[in-house]
């Protein structure tokens, strides 16, 4: 052979007249998109299960004669569904119509941006739910149906302790501690959430712009 197979891939990407590869360009450009739209229904579904998600609360929590709770759990969900739907329409002006590594770099970029801004709000928002739900379990016995008191009116019982909003000082203070703890560890649930529902597409994305950033330099 006149040419080496090293030889002629890598005279494909500078010399116009030698053998190129524009099939497969067009081809990776088409993995890169269809990458993208498969991240986009999976994060779509994730909205629409944090909406049905804030519904279920709200009305569970209304049921559970503590409708203020409920509206704030509601708030809390609904806030993050607005939130990722404001960071999908920002995912749907990124042009396809780049080069494919500039798409999947704009990509990577908006998704490492999302995750930040998402980490921040689990720092607030898992506290905050945790703090919700403990009041609910101790000021209702909807959660706990075999009790005919609530759990807070059987753990006191005939004490007086140090109230605020008819809950003992003690226990708000084991409350919020507990919620501190979570919030500090809350960076850590995220990213084992994440792995979860986007890990191997998230895993394919920093393979592919390997493969590509390695193309470039060669």
């Amino acid at each position: 052979m006149e040419k080496s197979i090293e030889k002629i891939w890598k005279e494909g990407f500078t010399n116009d007249t030698s053998f190129s590869i524009p099939e497969i360009n067009d081809i990776s450009s088409l993995k890169s998109i269809y990458f993208i739209d498969q991240f986009k229904k999976t994060y779509k579904t994730n909205i629409v299960l944090l909406i049905g998600t804030a519904v279920i609360i709200l009305l569970a929590f209304i049921l559970g004669d503590v409708p203020f709770i409920g509206l704030m759990m509601f708030g809390l969900f609904s806030g993050l569904a607005i939130l990722g739907y404001r960071e999908l329409s920002k995912l749907q002006k990124l042009n396809p119509g780049t080069t494919n590594y500039e798409f999947l770099k704009a990509f990577d970029n908006w998704l490492k941006n999302l995750l930040h801004k998402f980490s921040i709000v689990y720092r607030i928002l898992i506290p905050l739910l945790f703090i919700g739900f403990a009041l609910a379990i101790l000021q209702t016995n909807f959660f706990i149906p075999f009790l005919d008191e609530t759990l807070l009116e059987r753990m006191v019982g005939d004490s007086a302790p140090a109230m605020i909003a008819g809950i003992p000082v003690s226990w708000i203070a084991s409350i919020l501690v507990i919620a501190a703890t979570l919030s500090y560890f809350s960076t850590r649930f995220f990213k084992m959430e994440i792995r979860s529902i986007y890990g191997e597409l998230i895993d394919k994305l920093d393979r592919s712009l390997a493969e590509l950033e390695e193309l470039r330099s060669a």
